[in-house]
């Protein structure tokens, strides 16, 4: 009950929250050297980074990127297990707008659960349906392989940074650099306090060919 009043007062809410990001994104864009989005952001956020969310930017809607990104185009994007929420068909289709409103330098970093990764205890907590926190509303379970594949469609090229491939074996090239920090990643999740790879995201940094 408390959770469907919770949700009921968000929508009442959510016309006001769109006019404060929007106050907030003309102060960032005036102030910004360059443009730095975090997708699906909640309440994340990073020094130099403009959070964004489903009301602020709907990443599937060419409207919503023409509003914030007409003049001034992105550089560096952030997405941390945000894109095992959306279906094929609107994945392609914020490959494609985030391709069209991107400097050709862009850097776009996504991590999302890993469906080579060895263990099937984490494999049964993050696939679609599984008894992880969300996993219900989980539409992929994605591979160094099938996410790749997406976003080179739409004309970028993958440069893969934290994976399992698909003979079992982890790859580990992460740091917390510039182009976005990961929480949920080998070097910063707690879970692998131990140095064994226990919790680890597919991360993937995509460049413009």
């Amino acid at each position: 009950m408390y959770k469907q009043f919770k949700q009921y007062v968000y929508k009442l809410l959510i016309p006001f929250i769109r006019i404060y990001k929007y106050l907030n994104w003309r102060f960032y864009l005036l102030t910004a050297k360059e443009i730095n989005i975090v997708v699906g952001a909640g309440p994340t956020k990073y020094k130099g980074w403009f959070s964004t969310d489903i009301v602020t930017l709907d990443v599937t809607k060419e409207s919503d990127f023409r509003k914030y990104f007409s003049k001034k185009k992105i550089r560096k994007v952030l997405a941390e297990h945000i894109l095992e929420h959306l279906t094929n068909s609107e994945l392609e289709l914020m490959a494609e707008n985030l391709f069209k409103y991107s400097e050709e330098n862009v850097n776009i970093r996504i991590a999302v659960p890993d469906g080579f990764h060895s263990n099937i205890n984490y494999i049964n907590i993050v696939k679609p349906g599984g008894t992880g926190e969300g996993a219900e509303d989980h539409k992929n379970l994605f591979t160094v392989i099938s996410l790749s594949e997406i976003f080179e469609r739409s004309g970028f090229r993958s440069h893969p940074v934290e994976f399992w491939d698909n003979e079992g074996k982890f790859h580990q090239g992460y740091i917390n650099d510039k182009n976005g920090f990961v929480i949920r990643s080998f070097i910063n999740d707690k879970r692998n306090h131990n140095g064994k790879p226990v919790y680890t995201s597919l991360i993937i940094d995509f460049k413009k060919q």
